[in-house]
């Protein structure tokens, strides 16, 4: 496939650097016009304005600035066109190796040759985790074309041989979800259809995980609908990370390897010179086993918040454990309307130092957790890329950390069928080689 294609890059602010985040290509000799290839399914009102103005009246490559000149803070077009030729192969390889190139991942490295039983495909949820997780492993990512339709459907077709490989779907349901999760499911369904040797939907950030029980009566468990959804189109596996509500892996009878990224994300923290003032805190006692992983494998102090129910509002009216003088670490495993930066002033009531830094797995990050960010007293957050964060939500207090090396260590372990408990111990990531 013949095509020529320019870099598309975004940023969070005026004074934020800019980052490679997607591009705009079109086939030599078609004049059809160009088409945009992002990472920004969450920012749908971005993607509406820039397929009007590429789809209204087709735009030629050297004209797609105007695509984004509405957002011309946040977004721009590099003006360098580049060409790719590879007539051998269909169009989505072709734009996963244009891709892996603008997020620098391209695949130079030697692998087994069985890995070549191995298919790793994407879908529109978080590419560049994908890409991140093929490069660890040393080859691309599998090609597949799933193409949004004008009435909302989506079509999913696979583009290679899949019979009686391992194939590995690499998404994770975050915002727009359900299209997400029905996207999962239509993948899985074409590679069953296509008679793979085993389907494994790997799913970092799991849909309706909140959602695992009846609290009032007469309402879904979304999260066993969805198990049942995903083993009703025949996968075989599920691996996921962090998952709200440990029993929500009861609700499959299939194999599920339930990942945990606090060793990932409590290395992030070894060696910084705070450490020796710091204490783990737990923003709930639902949360406290997960804390006292962080506060074992840091070595450090473990503090509790209490909160309780009052008239329908939720407070936090305890602080079991001495932050006096301490900077408090805050572990948590979702951060979406970012209630928990409300908890952490009473922290500071107690004496806690105004620095406080939070390790969480899944950076949901709605617009009024993005506002509370800005706290003085916030130092950090510290987040895993199970769910993607595009440039315009990087904050410049998020640090983000990356669990391609445990799903690619995972993915070896399923395929050869050697162990992966090694990735549950503390020191995983220096003893595997993560770091």
């Amino acid at each position: 496939m013949k095509l020529r294609y320019r870099i598309l890059q975004s940023r969070y602010s005026s004074d934020a650097p800019w980052q490679n985040w997607g591009f705009f290509y079109e086939k030599v000799h078609n004049g059809a016009g160009a088409i945009c290839h992002h990472n920004l399914d969450e920012l749908h009102w971005v993607v509406h304005e820039i397929n009007r103005c590429t789809r209204g009246q087709p735009l030629s490559l050297d004209r797609v600035d105007e695509a984004v000149a509405e957002h011309a803070d946040h977004y721009r077009v590099l003006p360098e066109i580049h060409e790719y030729d590879q007539d051998s192969e269909p169009l989505s390889a072709s734009i996963n190796q244009i891709e892996a190139c603008v997020l620098g991942l391209t695949c130079d490295e030697s692998h087994d040759s069985s890995a070549d039983e191995i298919c790793i495909f994407s879908g529109r949820a978080n590419r560049p985790l994908a890409h991140a997780v093929a490069h660890q492993l040393g080859f691309p990512l599998s090609a597949i074309s799933i193409t949004p339709l004008p009435d909302s459907e989506v079509h999913v077709q696979i583009n290679e041989a899949v019979r009686r490989k391992d194939v590995f779907l690499i998404q994770p349901c975050t915002a727009p979800v359900n299209d997400h999760l029905v996207e999962l499911l239509l993948m899985v369904d074409a590679c069953r259809r296509a008679s793979a040797g085993s389907i494994t939907a790997i799913i970092p950030y799991f849909p309706y995980a909140r959602q695992e029980r009846m609290s009032k009566g007469r309402e879904a468990i979304s999260a066993r609908a969805v198990a049942s959804m995903l083993e009703q189109m025949g996968i075989d596996r599920v691996i996921y990370v962090d998952i709200h509500a440990e029993a929500t892996q009861g609700f499959f009878t299939v194999p599920v390897d339930r990942l945990q990224a606090f060793p990932i994300l409590s290395d992030y923290f070894r060696g910084k010179p705070f450490l020796e003032d710091a204490v783990i805190v737990s923003p709930d006692v639902g949360r406290t086993r997960l804390a006292s992983k962080y506060a074992q494998t840091l070595g450090v102090p473990l503090v509790v918040m209490q909160k309780r129910r009052d008239g329908g509002k939720v407070k936090t009216t305890h602080v079991v454990g001495d932050v006096k003088g301490k900077v408090p670490i805050v572990i948590d495993d979702i951060i979406a309307s970012g209630s928990v930066l409300g908890q952490l002033p009473l922290l500071l009531e107690k004496g806690a130092r105004p620095e406080v830094h939070l390790a969480i797995t899944h950076p949901v990050l709605l617009p009024r957790a993005m506002k509370r960010m800005n706290a003085d007293w916030l130092a950090e957050l510290v987040v895993s890329d199970t769910v993607l964060v595009p440039p315009a939500k990087h904050h410049p207090k998020l640090q983000v950390v990356s669990v391609a090396p445990m799903l690619a260590y995972a993915i070896r372990g399923i395929h050869y069928g050697t162990s992966i408990s090694p990735l549950w111990e503390p020191d995983a990531p220096r003893k595997l080689g993560f770091c």
